[in-house]
This record gives structure tokens, sequence and C-alpha cells, in this order.
């Protein structure tokens, strides 16, 4: 695993912590002695991994069971 690949999970790791335990930023931000402007920074980050990687998985998965032509 090289590092681009270490940072991408630690961000989508801090997206889906978010998701499954703090209904807001701010909840985030106190939870983990964040400020609001970087508990947003980190989770705006973290968001945009786990949708790329998200949306890489869906359309490996449909060229995989030849649903989808690319």
């Amino acid at each position: 695993m090289n590092t681009t690949e270490t940072h991408q999970e630690r961000f989508q790791a801090y997206y889906i912590d978010y998701l499954l335990n703090h209904g807001t930023v701010a909840s985030y931000a106190a939870a983990h002695g964040l400020t609001y402007e970087t508990a947003k920074q980190r989770l705006d980050a973290g968001r945009t991994v786990y949708e790329a990687l998200t949306v890489q998985t869906y359309n490996d998965t449909l060229a995989a069971t030849g649903l989808a032509f690319f």
C-alpha cells in the first residue's frame, strides 16, 4: 500500500466516523478536539475520497459482471 492509499483510507475513515457517530460538523469537531473549520476541511476531503472510491467500486463491479461496457 502506498502513502496516497493510506491517506485516502484515513480520510475515508474520518468521513465514515462522522456519518455514523455525529449529526453535525460541530459535534464531530468537539469530539475530536478540532476547530469547526479544520473539521469541515477534513470531512470535505473525506467525502470526496469516499465518493470517488464508491464510484470506482461500482464501475468495477459493473465491468466485472459484464453489465456495463466502457
